[in-house]
């Protein structure tokens, strides 16, 4: 036995020496410890014969990722046995391409090994060596002496029919491999697809670039033929240039990999096939592979649609939404649409918010489906028993939404009437208000919601984000609406005054408030502790890359978050300025300070939170008698 051990170790000494990977030595290790239990429990000595019939005892219960090894550890074991050395010929393959290798490909290897120099440890470069070797004596048998006539079909062949099994196998050729036909794009010899080939071939991705559906190649040939294109190499330009801006807007390594994936995979179908890129020819790829992408499938889409913008306007607006369904808006019957378009450009030009914009759609869509299906092929066939129908029919949960949409509906009559698409110029004046305007109830936070939210903004362990904290602070402290403290710039804040000076968004009205203390110490911890470093003007940004200006929905999620259990209808982040008003009039504060206070020109608002100030209406109480109810001027 100790002769065997001396062989054992002959060849773990030679494995060492040549910078044999850890895995190998593990696998040579692991079979010559077998060997050595069956010799042991058979009492008898090593020798060849009896190693193959062990083998053969052995070799269903061997792993299929052991056995290569376990084979060629065993023909080691025999020439170390007989010749004391293990001989030229049975070293592995790998380390016989290199030498069998011809001038031109050879010195193709010669110089990517140089480039390592100095980058990486000497045993890294020969395991690279051993590695671009096999791929290179491959490339020899099959008839290439240049890495510039390197093709796709030969490199997925190579990794098909390569001795490893497996992911984690075939895995081991991604490194070397890859960085090597990375160094030669770089040289320009190969194109970007070689680069990311092989990886995408270990996590089994070919289905993405090998389509046998005819009608996708068919569609995508007469795109060609009809439309401008770009080639791959300059798709491949507006892929690093949209990396780019990914990075810069700090988008996370996830969000950038599964757009990176995307751009890869679509460029491949396009390399390999022959074809050049437009967005159309991208849509047509995108529709015929997504089932593939899962999950993935939106950020997919996304980033394609991102891609489609640099290739039509040379930028990417990385804020941008991309509608995967058509709008409503744009399924109007064809003999209404032109007139409703041609108005909704008239309101897009006058500049209204987006938000306004969607609901004169809505009102324009539900207006123009109903006469469709009552049978109206055109305007002028409209009439103002058409439009009391609409009216009667038009079903909202509130007067005020139904109104809302009615005056909408009016402007569009008038719009129609003007523009002599109307026999009857007049029609707008048939669709009238359905209730007079009311006063409603002034709704505060309860002095157990003000105890609850206090002890949130105060406490350090709270649910409360920093963010959240200064929003409800700028509500309660400073009266201040959902939609200015969401526009709110660092140009606003006076630091050395302790003031915010600012134009409401609902009167354009300029206001300049004190900012209390702790309003204050919210805004500077928010900024300097939670709040991302992008070079925004805005205060208050998404905690999400790419770090937008946030919008109004974010204050009314902040009071949720402090008071989960607060369910109030048509209560929203509103009643923090109504709360903070009452609060100034509860505390004998004048109507017109409380005015100027809520940056509000007139004190008709403000009249309507002096019926909470109960203290004080008890002192202003009249008396049954004189105002002659209940017949107390009988004085009975």
């Amino acid at each position: 036995m100790d002769e065997y051990n001396n062989y054992v170790a002959i060849i773990l000494d030679y494995l060492v020496k040549n910078n044999y990977c850890s895995t190998t030595i593990l696998a040579n290790k692991r079979c010559f410890s077998k060997l050595e239990a069956y010799l042991s429990h058979k009492r008898i000595n090593y020798s060849p014969e009896i190693a193959d019939e062990w083998y053969a005892s052995e070799n269903s219960s061997i792993s299929n990722t052991d056995k290569e090894s376990t084979k060629v550890a065993l023909v080691r074991l025999r020439d170390v046995y007989e010749a004391g050395r293990i001989k030229r010929e049975h070293e592995t393959k790998h380390f016989l391409s290199y030498s069998v290798l011809k001038v031109g490909l050879k010195n193709s290897l010669d110089e990517y090994l140089k480039s390592l120099e100095g980058k990486v440890a000497a045993a890294t470069i020969d395991n690279h060596k051993h590695t671009c070797s096999r791929f290179m004596i491959y490339l020899q048998r099959k008839g290439i002496s240049s890495i510039c006539v390197l093709t796709y079909d030969l490199v997925i062949r190579f990794y098909k029919e390569d001795i490893h099994h497996g992911k984690w196998g075939k895995g081991q050729l991604n490194g070397p491999l890859s960085i090597m036909l990375e160094y030669f794009y770089d040289k320009g010899n190969v194109p970007y697809g070689f680069t990311v080939l092989i990886h995408y071939l270990t996590f089994d991705k070919e289905c993405f670039w090998k389509l046998n559906d005819q009608i996708v190649h068919k569609t995508i040939n007469s795109i060609m033929n009809s439309s401008h294109t770009v080639t791959v190499e300059e798709f491949h330009k507006y892929q690093l240039i949209f990396q780019k801006v990914c990075s810069e807007n700090e988008y996370s390594k996830s969000v950038r990999s599964t757009f990176r994936k995307a751009i890869d995979l679509l460029l491949l179908f396009l390399d390999t096939n022959g074809y050049r890129y437009s967005p159309e020819i991208a849509m047509v790829w995108f529709d015929s592979t997504s089932e593939f992408f899962r999950k993935e499938a939106y950020s997919i889409r996304r980033s394609l649609c991102l891609i489609a913008q640099y290739y039509t306007f040379s930028e990417i607006h990385i804020n941008s939404v991309f509608r995967q369904k058509a709008r409503a808006f744009d399924l109007l019957p064809e003999w209404s649409r032109n007139a409703a378009g041609k108005y909704l450009d008239v309101k897009t030009s006058e500049g209204w918010a987006v938000s306004t914009l969607n609901m004169i759609r809505s009102s324009l869509y539900c207006f123009c489906i109903y006469l469709d299906s009552i049978g109206i092929r055109s305007f002028n066939e409209l009439t103002a028993l058409h439009i009391k129908d609409f009216n009667v029919q038009d079903i909202h949960k509130t007067p005020a939404g139904k109104n809302a949409y009615n005056a909408r509906i009016r402007k569009f009559l008038f719009y129609l009437g003007d523009k002599e698409y109307l026999n009857n110029p007049m029609l707008f004046v048939a669709l009238n208000r359905t209730s007079a305007p009311k006063e409603t109830i002034v709704v505060v936070l309860s002095e157990a919601e003000m105890d609850q939210l206090n002890a949130e903004l105060t406490s350090g362990e709270t649910v409360l984000s920093l963010r959240k904290k200064a929003m409800l602070l700028l509500g309660l402290k400073m009266g201040m609406r959902s939609s200015d403290i969401v526009n709110l710039k660092f140009d606003n804040i006076d630091w050395q005054t302790a003031s915010i000076r600012f134009i409401q968004s609902k009167t354009s009205v300029e206001v300049n408030l004190p900012m209390p203390t702790e309003v204050g110490n919210a805004l500077f911890r928010y900024i300097m502790e939670e709040r991302h470093k992008k070079a925004a003007p805005n205060i208050f940004l998404s905690e999400k890359a790419p770090h937008r200006i946030v919008g109004r929905a974010v204050c009314i999620r902040a009071l949720k978050t402090a008071l989960p259990n607060r369910d109030l209808e048509g209560s929203g982040f509103h009643v923090t300025r109504k709360t903070y008003a009452t609060n100034l009039l509860r505390k004998g504060v004048g109507a017109d300070m409380v005015a100027n206070a809520l940056g509000q020109q007139g004190t008709a608002s403000v009249h309507r939170y002096l019926s909470l100030d109960v203290d004080r209406m008890r002192i202003c109480a009249l008396s049954l008698k004189d105002c002659g109810i209940g017949g107390w001027h009988d004085e009975r």
